[in-house]
């Protein structure tokens, strides 16, 4: 059966960055003339979750609350390119018998999502082309890219980001109601934006003067993933990837020292882009332990640093106001127009890119299943 309409992506490689130009055609072959509205060039964005879960409902035979299993979901799709090249589905009009070729340039915007997918959902861009046909069956066309936007500290973190933070917890250890002494842990960040590769140096003084020997000391640097649902109702859940795990030993009673705890990120780590995802979201948790016995509860302290594959421009925090306003995240769509687009984010230094080990050496996702 010949094929009416045809997408076709000359400089399509595997993946597309933001800031790209997506060059293509639309291919159309007719045996005859064919009556059409117009030939429309979409992109658009899609985010869709879904996992098995329970959730609680009346039983009115029974007269009492009982748990189902249900199938939950979210979807939220968006139009970020749409262009007529042919018409413009205000007035019907003939498309002879032959092959129409209309080539087309798609210009992607700075600083959005990432393609991601996982067992709870994924997030996606597709190409489309369609011939509208009054009063009759559309020709159409769709082709699955692949996006691979990196996370650009610039639009997430702060110029005092780059300072040394401060955090500070004590516990009163007690046996039997009565209060034996404090265990205090202080801990000093360096900073609080991190690149993956890039080595940083966490500093914990740990100070003891309970009868309580702490058993350990460790740190936990974990990826957080937040997936939302919307239908039947409002659900969210989280899974963890541990990123960092160090172990270093304990401390006896009424004593203290500093520990120094040496954290680098796997150079192929993937940091997903869930900027202006309203289904996605990730964060990352670094955490201090001090770890007691059992009949005790640990000491910890929780911080939550900002991880990203373009550093902050800034190099002077003290000299530069940090960015404000509504435009810190753009839309996700044009800025000035498809004919004329204005970044929307400081151009990407490929060096910096480099050096954070950006996309990382795993091969971006392949959707060749999706286009046949």
């Amino acid at each position: 059966m010949q094929t009416h309409c045809k997408l076709q992506l000359d400089n399509y490689t595997g993946y597309y960055s933001p800031g790209q130009t997506i060059q293509g055609r639309i291919i159309l072959n007719f045996d005859s003339a064919i009556k059409c509205r117009g030939v429309k060039l979409t992109l658009k964005f899609t985010e869709r979750t879904q996992w098995l879960g329970t959730e609680s409902y009346y039983d009115s035979q029974s007269r009492e609350q009982k748990n189902r299993d249900t199938q939950f979901n979210g979807d939220r799709e968006e139009i970020i390119f749409k262009q007529w090249v042919y018409g413009d589905q205000n007035a019907s009009m003939q498309l002879t018998a032959g092959q129409h070729v209309f080539p087309f340039n798609i210009n992607l915007p700075q600083n959005i999502p990432s393609t991601y997918q996982c067992p709870e959902g994924s997030v996606t861009y597709t190409v489309s082309a369609n011939v509208d046909r009054p009063m009759a069956f559309d020709y159409d066309d769709n082709f699955v890219v692949v996006v691979n936007s990196p996370v650009d500290l610039n639009f997430i973190a702060r110029p005092d980001d780059l300072e040394p933070t401060h955090y500070s917890d004590e516990k009163t250890v007690c046996c039997w109601c009565c209060a034996q002494g404090a265990i205090t842990m202080d801990v000093t960040l360096p900073k609080k934006v991190i690149i993956p590769g890039e080595g940083t140096e966490v500093s914990v003084k740990l100070t003891n003067m309970s009868n309580t020997n702490v058993e350990g000391v460790s740190l936990e640097f974990e990826q957080i993933f937040t997936y939302k649902v919307t239908d039947p109702n409002r659900e969210e859940k989280t899974t963890k990837n541990l990123l960092v795990h160090l172990q270093d030993v304990g401390l006896g009673a009424h004593g203290d020292n500093t520990y120094i705890f040496k954290v680098t990120l796997p150079r192929d780590a993937t940091l997903p882009n869930f900027t202006q995802c309203n289904l996605f979201s990730v964060e990352y948790r670094c955490t201090i332990t001090a770890q007691l016995p059992s009949m005790h509860r640990n000491l910890e302290i929780r911080m939550f640093p900002k991880v990203g594959h373009i550093p902050l421009a800034i190099q002077n925090a003290s000299t530069i106001e940090p960015p404000s306003g509504p435009n810190i995240y753009p839309t996700l769509g044009w800025v000035g127009g498809p004919g004329n687009p204005t970044p929307s984010a400081p151009p990407t230094n490929d060096k910096s890119l480099e050096a954070s080990g950006y996309p990382g050496s795993n091969p971006p996702p392949s959707y060749d299943s999706l286009n046949m």
